[in-house]
C-alpha cells in the first residue's frame, strides 16, 4: 500500500501505564514503526550547490581558488601579471662609453606568454571573452624619459594550430615620467570573435632615450631598474568545446557538506525524487557518488547510493536547466544515519546553447519539488526505564 501525506503530520503521540501484571524491570519500549511498507512524503528545495562552494572545496579550491578571481557580480576572472621587462640602469651604465651626453639604448626583442591559467582552459575548449592586456611601466629616474618601439600580440588556436590574430601596437616616442610606479602605458583590448587567449606577447625594436649623466640620476633614487609588467585579464565563457574531468588533474573524490538529518527516523532506504535546476551553461556528471555521515564527514561505506552516474544538463540564469533525478539511498546493515556530505567524481562539459555565457560562482545546481519514498518505516520513540 502506497500513502502520501505531508511529512511534519507524521507524530504520534503516546502514552502508557505501569500495570504490576507486566514486568518492566528492563524498561519499557516505546519504540513504534509507522508504514512499514512505504511512504511518499515532500522534501521541499535544497540548495543551490554553485560554483563559489566549488572553489571554497579542499581539492578543486586548492587548484583553481589560488588562479581565479571574481568580480562584484560574482563574474569569474581570469587575472594574471608577470614581469615583462627589467634591466637595471647600472647594466646600462656600464655598457654605454659616454653619459656626458642624451644618449638612446636599444633593447633586444623579447617574447613570452602572457595569459597563465587561461591557456589551460582554452585546451580543454573553454573561451576567452573581454580580454585585457595592460602594460605598467616603472622609472627609477628623479626625471623623465622617452621610450620607441612596438609590442606585439599574437593569438594562437591550439585545437586547429592557426594564428587568429597578429597585431602590433607601436609606441613613439612616448614619455615615461619621472619616478614613475605601476603606471599604465598600454591597454589593449582584443576582440571578442577571437575566443582564444594570447600566445605571445613581444617586445620589437624598443629603444630608451635616456637623459646625460644617468649615473648621477640614481644618486637620489632608491630604485635602479627600468621594468615593465604585462597584466592579462579575460572573462571565460562556456564555448562550444569546454570539457574538463578533474580526475585529468588527479583530482578525484570531490567532498561537499550538506546535512540530511534523518537518523531519527530509522530509515532502511529512501527513494529520492526531486527535478535539479542547473543554471550553469554546463552541463554536469556526477560519478562514483557515496554518501558521508559524521561530525566530520567521511565515506559511509554502509550506504548504497544508485545509480552511482548522474548527468546534469546545463542552462543560464535566465533559462536554468531542468533534469528529473531519482536516487536511491539504502543502508546495507541497519538504518541510515544522518548525511552530512556526498563525495564524487566531476566532469565538466559545455553546453552549446549557452557558448557564449560568462561564467560566475553565483551559477550552480539546486533541488526542486523534491520528493522521498520511504522504504522500511519511520521508526519512533524508544526505550524508557
Amino acid at each position: 500500500m502506497r500513502k502520501t501525506i505531508p511529512f511534519f503530520l507524521c507524530v504520534l503521540l503516546f502514552t502508557a501505564c505501569e500495570n504490576k501484571l507486566y514486568d518492566t524491570e528492563d524498561g519499557l519500549n516505546r519504540e513504534v514503526t509507522l508504514f512499514e511498507e512505504e511512504i511518499s512524503v515532500p522534501i521541499g528545495n535544497v540548495g543551490p550547490f554553485n560554483l563559489e562552494l566549488v572553489l571554497q572545496s579542499k581539492s578543486v579550491g586548492a587548484l583553481m581558488g589560488a588562479i581565479m578571481n571574481t568580480e562584484e557580480d560574482g563574474t569569474i576572472v581570469s587575472k594574471t601579471s608577470n614581469p615583462f621587462y627589467k634591466i637595471s640602469a647600472y647594466e646600462i651604465i656600464s655598457k654605454t662609453k659616454d653619459l656626458s651626453q642624451p644618449f638612446s639604448y636599444p633593447v633586444e626583442n623579447k617574447d613570452f606568454s602572457p595569459s597563465g591559467i587561461a591557456n589551460l582552459l582554452q585546451m580543454f575548449g573553454f573561451q576567452m571573452v573581454d580580454q585585457h592586456l595592460t602594460v605598467f611601466v616603472n622609472n627609477p629616474l628623479k626625471t623623465s624619459y622617452s621610450l620607441g618601439g612596438d609590442i606585439h600580440i599574437s593569438c594562437l588556436n591550439t585545437k586547429t594550430y592557426q594564428t587568429v590574430y597578429d597585431q602590433s601596437f607601436p609606441l613613439a616616442d612616448v614619455t615615461i615620467e619621472r619616478s614613475a610606479s605601476d603606471t599604465p602605458l598600454l591597454d589593449i583590448v582584443l576582440p571578442d570573435d577571437i575566443g582564444v587567449c594570447p600566445s605571445t606577447a613581444e617586445l620589437r625594436n624598443w629603444c630608451f632615450n635616456l637623459p646625460a649623466n644617468l649615473d648621477q640620476q640614481l644618486r637620489y633614487s632608491n630604485k635602479t631598474d627600468f621594468s615593465f609588467d604585462l597584466e592579462y585579464s579575460c572573462h571565460i565563457a562556456a564555448g562550444k568545446n569546454g570539457e574538463i574531468a578533474l580526475s585529468t588533474f588527479g583530482l578525484t573524490e570531490t567532498s561537499f557538506k550538506f546535512n540530511l538529518p534523518i537518523a531519527a527516523y530509522k530509515f532502511k532506504e529512501v527513494e529520492a525524487s526531486f527535478e535539479l535546476e542547473n543554471t550553469l551553461p554546463l552541463s554536469v556528471t556526477l560519478k562514483s557518488i557515496k554518501l558521508m555521515s559524521g561530525e566530520k564527514p567521511a565515506v559511509d561505506e554502509n550506504l548504497l547510493a544508485t545509480p552511482e552516474e548522474l548527468v546534469i544538463k546545463g542552462g543560464s540564469t535566465e533559462t536554468p536547466g531542468i533534469t528529473p533525478i531519482t536516487l536511491n539511498i539504502k543502508a546495507l546493515e541497519g538504518t541510515i544515519p544522518d548525511i552530512t556530505g556526498i563525495q564524487v567524481d566531476l566532469s565538466i562539459k559545455s553546453d552549446p546553447d549557452f557558448a557564449d555565457t560568462r561564467l560566475s560562482v553565483k551559477q550552480g545546481v539546486s533541488v526542486k519539488s523534491a520528493s522521498a519514498t520511504l522504504r522500511g518505516g519511520i521508526t519512533l520513540g524508544g526505550k524508557h526505564e
